[in-house]
């Protein structure tokens, strides 16, 4: 299956599905990965149903926690040296 065939709505529910996969394997509740990630409750009841977007601050606090995080930064392209030589240069100038 191509993702990249998935509307936002349908990546939300797959996202949400996995979720919800990863954190059952994981063995915790809805609470407590929301406990450990940071975020409420509410949040990981709204990211497992994929009806609602939460924020991409939450989404990768609750992929750090199920120990997922690793799959999706790697699945980025990595920056140009130049380009990352540039972003450092100019969060330090400011």
């Amino acid at each position: 299956m191509s993702y990249q065939e998935l509307s936002v709505p349908g990546l939300l529910a797959e996202v949400g599905l996995r979720v919800r996969a990863a954190r059952l394997v994981a063995n915790l509740s809805q609470e407590q990965l929301a406990r450990e990630a940071g975020v409420s409750r509410s949040t990981i009841k709204r990211l497992e149903a994929g009806t609602d977007s939460v924020s991409l601050s939450n989404l990768l606090a609750v992929l750090q926690v199920l120990g997922c995080i690793d799959a999706v930064v790697a699945s980025l392209p990595e920056p140009e040296r130049s380009v990352d030589a540039r972003q450092r240069a100019s969060r330090t100038s400011h």
